[in-house]
């Protein structure tokens, strides 16, 4: 037996003889890296230095001890590196680290006999909620951003914490996400569950001496031969697979689901007003009109005019009920049935990807109802403005032309531009968004009723006026109903358009901005063999401002980087999944992303960092709003490009935002093909 154990020991000093690195984890850190029972050092992340050393003829010596005693052996050089380290989060010229090999966070653990489920926006709600957390920090500061109510009781250890949940008082937990889950079992308490929220995500590897270069080149090249071999999935199922997965349910798309409540939200309150606005409106009428017949029973004919003309203000409100009703749910039927689908069953990558554009198709269907009611709220209340510019005919008709030309493609029919003679640029002077948005509503119309045929624009251009007439061969309009199409949301009462969606609002704002502007509007139809709309408009040039007389493009900046292209954005916003959203959109974009949530912090965070190039501004920011802040960072830095970013679309916030230091500005919900432009154009060299 003593000779065995000679031979035991013999043949380990040579093992470690030819070893010529030093490598130490921590024993007490499951499953990642700990002492087993027989006293043998196992786990994740010595498993993977076995393996890398397996691929490098047994180069490397790995052994355990106590977390400080292995860091004070690497800072006074007894060893080469540190298994199973977590990378900080800041600049560390001591050390030197290799690629990460696993990535690990922290998250929410509760009783699931005491709760149902946590979340930051239950955790929010609770009047004074108990967290069980190591004395950290950075955990407190992050819960008490949730809740400043929040009151802690702290653990030293995994099995004191699981412990604490037992008490039906403390409200939660937070603790490393694997570690946390690898005790739960370990102590078999099923009942005590996590949650699929990741929070303080971190990167683990391994941590050298700086001196240790070779030793970080071998480890880095051995991973990426794990990583393609498939021997780390194994050594990963292994150990950490059965501890870090997620919960079913709506994971992947509980952002979607409040994107979409939110949106309900905002119908149904714009419903709300609406309809109260139209009952108020009904109720006046009738009142003037019962005024009038007390007076004199000589204008009983006017009452009964004003009682009919009440009586459609009533027809008006139920169309509208209806109408909206029918244009809310039918995309939202896209939109939660599709939703649904996603969460309750497993599909194929086509078929995720085919139910998401059905929602986003839904939720811009919706959209654009939203703005139409806006729109015609502005009229009615004459509270939309004209911004008098000059204007290039052509180039709008022509531009009309071509994002209209793919849609007439697809259904077969020819789009057809006809000036009356060879138009050149003029100086004609109108406003730009409204005549766009005149010619864009007629051309759709008359796709959206042309099964065969053509859709034709025809159009002169004089010293004195615009003359457009947009013609189709579609289903046509019966000559009873020709003079009520102008009328809010008619296509509710009309069977000629079953069948076509639309809430029968584009040709109310087209003839009220055709009146803003001091245009007539008219139409000619025969039923079954097309339609024409004929619109006139003034050149506006004498009510035109020397400011506003020029219509200008103003290209990106180019701003010269001398770091490949890189840029360092801070992106200012509070609502956190506005910020996730701009996250996902600029992740393919290089560089560095730092976030604040008010704006005195952004005014201090461009102030520290005069390399910053972008700076992603909300408008409605707590303590300092978003256009003081700018004209803040403006005082010290003109360099920097601000993005002006808000869910008002008005032109006055744009206005605002220009004059207050903003180079640009990116209306909500932001459109990512749009931001991208923006910053590639700052990414060329100038």
């Amino acid at each position: 037996m003593r000779i065995l154990l000679i031979c035991v020991i013999v043949l380990t000093n040579c093992y470690y003889l030819n070893a010529q690195y030093k490598i130490k984890a921590s024993n007490d850190y499951p499953p990642f890296n700990y002492t087993d029972k027989n006293g043998n050092l196992v786990g994740f992340n010595i498993d993977l230095a076995k393996a890398i050393n397996k691929l490098y003829n047994n180069q490397i010596e790995i052994s355990g001890a106590d977390w400080q005693t292995i860091n004070e052996m690497l800072e006074e050089g007894q060893i080469d590196g540190i298994a199973g380290a977590h990378y900080p989060g800041y600049p560390d010229n001591q050390h030197l680290y290799t690629r990460s090999v696993i990535n690990t966070s922290h998250c929410f653990f509760y009783n699931s006999n005491y709760q149902k489920n946590i979340t930051p926006e239950l955790l929010r709600t609770v009047k004074e909620p108990v967290v069980a957390l190591w004395k950290n920090d950075v955990l407190v500061r992050y819960v008490l951003s949730i809740n400043p109510a929040a009151k802690f009781v702290y653990a030293t250890d995994y099995d004191q914490l699981i412990e604490l949940l037992e008490d039906e008082h403390v409200t939660c937990a937070i603790a490393q996400r694997i570690g946390g889950m690898y005790h739960v079992a370990e102590l078999q308490k099923e009942y005590i569950k996590s949650t699929n929220h990741r929070i303080l995500e971190r990167n683990m590897g391994f941590m050298l001496s700086p001196k240790s270069v070779e030793l970080a080149a071998i480890i880095n090249n051995a991973t990426e031969v794990l990583l393609s071999n498939g021997e780390y999935q194994r050594i990963y199922d292994k150990w950490l697979a059965e501890y870090d997965k997620e919960s079913n349910g709506l994971r992947d798309y509980w952002r979607y689901i409040i994107l979409i409540s939110t949106i309900v939200g905002i119908v149904i309150l714009l419903l709300v007003v609406i309809n109260r606005i139209l009952q108020e409106r009904v109720r006046s009428k009738t009142q003037d009109l019962q005024h009038q017949l007390d007076l004199n029973s000589e204008i009983m004919k006017e009452l009964s005019r004003q009682k009919n003309k009440a009586e459609e203000s009533d027809k008006m409100k139920s169309a509208f009920l209806a109408n909206m009703s029918h244009e809310i749910r039918t995309p939202m039927n896209g939109i939660l049935g599709f939703a649904e689908l996603l969460k309750t069953q497993v599909y194929s990558k086509e078929e995720e990807l085919q139910f998401i554009n059905i929602i986003q198709q839904s939720g811009d269907r919706m959209l654009n109802t939203i703005n139409n009611i806006i729109d015609i709220s502005k009229i009615e209340s004459e509270n939309e403005e004209v911004q008098i510019k000059k204007i290039d005919i052509v180039k709008i008709i022509s531009e009309l032309n071509d994002f209209f030309k793919v849609e007439a493609n697809e259904k077969g029919i020819d789009l057809i531009i006809e000036p009356e003679t060879a138009v050149t640029s003029q100086n004609f002077y109108s406003d730009k968004y409204k005549l766009t948005s005149i010619l864009t509503n007629l051309i759709k119309n008359a796709i959206k009723f042309t099964k065969k045929g053509y859709v034709k624009i025809h159009y002169s251009l004089s010293d004195t006026e615009l003359k457009v007439t947009v013609y189709d061969t579609g289903i046509g309009i019966p000559p009873e109903k020709q003079k009520a199409i102008f009328d809010y949301f008619v296509q509710a009462n009309h069977s000629h358009s079953s069948g076509y969606e639309g809430s029968g609002l584009g040709l109310s704002i087209t003839r009220g901005y055709i009146k803003l502007l001091n245009g007539e509007i008219s139409v000619s139809s025969t039923p079954g063999k097309g339609t024409s709309f004929t619109f006139v408009l003034p050149n506006l040039k004498a009510v035109s401002t020397p400011a506003e007389s020029v219509e200008t493009e103003t290209p990106a900046e180019h701003i010269d980087y001398n770091r490949n292209g890189e840029l360092n954005i801070i992106i200012a916003e509070d609502d956190e999944i506005s910020y996730n959203f701009l996250c996902h959109i600029l992740s393919d974009v290089p560089g560095n992303i730092k976030r604040v949530k008010n704006g005195a912090d952004v005014i201090e965070l461009v102030w520290k960092n005069p390399d910053t190039d972008v700076v992603l501004m909300d408008i409605k920011l707590p303590k300092i709003n978003g256009f003081e802040a700018t004209k803040r960072i403006r005082a010290f830095n003109k360099d920097v490009y601000i993005i002006a970013q808000t869910a008002y679309a008005q032109d006055n916030y744009k206005k605002e935002a220009i004059a207050a230091g903003c180079n640009n500005f990116i209306v909500k919900p932001i459109n990512k093909n749009q931001l991208k432009k923006i910053l590639s154009n700052l990414k060329q060299p100038a």
